[in-house]
């Protein structure tokens, strides 16, 4: 009876600590930071420069990753910025440190993708334009 009721005690413990430890992990979750069924971006922003629309969408994924997707659409007359690439710069908010510069990868026409490591998680900016005009959206990297 002695070596049952120890049994029985040891897997009541052992259970008791997995269970701890799942709902500890379940109740810490934070929303922002599960990847949405239907792709949606962690932050986005949609800026109507002089030469045209720039749409930035931001995937902030795991482990300080973050993926990046631009789109510019030039207006008619716009000659100059039509084949240009965009400045893309990553900055830590409130910060005053050099930012993250990823490499673009055309897609297609007016269409980049970057994917980039931040140093550090926390809050950050990215800024995306081209010459002077920018826009710009805050979003948590995890």
């Amino acid at each position: 009876m002695g070596t049952r009721a120890l049994a029985a005690i040891l897997a009541l413990g052992v259970l008791a600590f997995v269970g701890v430890f799942i709902l500890t992990t379940v109740w810490t979750l934070d929303p922002r930071e599960t990847t949405s069924a239907d792709g949606s971006p962690t932050a986005s922003v949609s800026e109507r420069l002089s030469d045209g629309q720039l749409d930035v969408q931001v995937f902030a994924l795991s482990n300080q990753e973050v993926r990046l997707e631009i789109q510019f659409m030039p207006n008619a007359d716009a000659i100059e910025t039509a084949g240009m690439r965009p400045d893309v710069n990553f900055a830590m908010a409130a910060m005053h440190m050099d930012g993250v510069t990823p490499p673009l990868a055309l897609v297609e026409a007016g269409v980049w993708r970057a994917k980039v490591k931040l140093p550090m998680a926390g809050r950050w900016v990215v800024s995306v334009g081209f010459g002077e005009e920018f826009a710009e959206v805050e979003f948590d990297a995890r």
